[in-house]
């Protein structure tokens, strides 16, 4: 132990380089990964909220978050609660449409106006009932209130233009923001409520939606369905599958698939790719660093050997040495990639237990770069080194 450290002490600038080059390249693993969580929860998070059960949308168009599907509320409401029957959740009984709700999901690309500053954003615009399925609560609004509700559906009618929208607009309560040519009003505030890569929600009277984002029609994207508890989702979807024509039923657990699969499996596979070749990478840091290093001390390694240092103790002083600095570049990785997960631009969510994996993985591929070169270093004949020949 007491040459480990007097070696590192005598080469610290290339032990302060093998470190850092190991966290630098650990930490982007760890954010990759924690990229591709964020996504993963964003997806999760927003189709749980809605605390629908079934989704149903047009035949063939995948489904609302994947293709453009348009419904009628006239013919499918109706149809749903008839076939569905007792199976359907009565969440409201002034309500006569038994559980079954029309939402709607549409991507845009809004002004914000504040003061004398206007900015085009990104965003989805989301219509639905309030307080029904489809959107937050009223309990849910982080500061002001929920948007006034509208009547029946009427094309013309005047109806309350407002919105509640997610924090990460930096719109406040009573400022406006033009969706499809109107102005709508902000009157709520929630938090967190964003759809992948950052997208942020603006949530809306279902009547409204239909005007800014669906030129004023009767369609809607989607249904929701709330099922029975003793039921489930999946007999359910099941029963409305073959009792309904030209629809297709999913339920909330393929619908987050969907998602999954088209906005974060396909696109990020690349970035999955480019995880391994970081591992590969850090092998191949640590493992030049270490044969540099090894090989410049071939003299001392032949001395140790000359008055009786074995193989073994060679490939343990070697490995020690190169598990302690890629001990000290995985941990702070993990300290650098938590600090800077604040400051990315997109939403990052680093998992402690992902973390010990990778950490884990990473050290396991730095110690087996490093094991070739204290093979290396083993194999040195001390008469060899005497002369200066290896």
């Amino acid at each position: 132990m007491r040459f480990l450290w007097k070696d590192l002490r005598y080469r610290r600038w290339r032990a302060v380089l093998t470190v850092a080059g190991v966290a630098s390249l650990s930490m982007m693993i760890l954010l990759f990964g924690g990229i591709m969580r964020g996504l993963r929860w964003q997806a999760h998070h927003f189709v749980d909220s809605t605390d629908a059960d079934v989704w149903i949308s047009r035949e063939r168009s995948g489904g609302v978050f994947v293709g453009f599907t348009l419904l009628n509320s006239e013919t499918v409401v109706p149809a749903v609660s008839g076939v569905g029957g007792p199976r359907i959740l009565n969440i409201d009984e002034k309500d006569g449409h038994r559980g079954v709700y029309p939402f709607i999901f549409a991507p845009s690309r809004p002004t914000i106006r504040k003061k004398n500053m206007e900015q085009e954003v990104k965003a989805v615009v989301v219509g639905y009932r309030a307080g029904k399925l489809g959107g937050p609560k009223r309990s849910e609004i982080a500061r002001g209130r929920m948007f006034q509700s509208s009547k029946e559906y009427a094309p013309g009618r005047d109806i309350p233009m407002e919105c509640v929208v997610d924090d990460s607009l930096g719109l406040e309560i009573g400022e406006l923001v033009e969706v499809g040519g109107y102005e709508l009003r902000v009157v709520g505030i929630v938090e967190g409520m964003m759809f992948v890569f950052d997208t942020p929600l603006i949530f809306t009277d279902i009547n409204v939606a239909r005007r800014v984002a669906l030129e004023d029609v009767i369609y809607v994207n989607t249904f929701l369905v709330k099922a029975d508890e003793e039921d489930g989702a999946a007999d359910l979807a099941g029963v409305l599958s073959e009792g309904l024509l030209g629809v297709d039923v999913h339920t909330t657990e393929e619908t987050i698939g969907n998602i999954l699969k088209n906005y974060v499996d396909e696109p990020m596979r690349g970035v999955q790719f480019l995880r391994i070749l970081l591992w590969i990478a850090s092998a191949l840091i640590v493992g030049m660093i270490s044969y540099v290093t090894t090989f410049e001390k071939t003299r001392e390694i032949g001395v140790m050997k000359a008055v009786g240092a074995d193989n073994g103790y060679v490939m343990r002083l070697i490995l020690n040495q190169i598990g302690l600095m890629s001990v000290l570049g995985v941990l702070l990785a993990v300290a650098l990639a938590y600090a800077a997960v604040p400051f990315f631009p997109i939403f990052v969510l680093i998992n402690p237990t992902e973390a010990c994996v990778v950490s884990g993985v990473s050290l396991a591929v730095c110690l087996l770069g490093g094991w070739f070169a204290a093979r290396r270093a083993a194999r040195v004949d001390p008469m060899i080194a005497f002369r200066g020949e290896v």
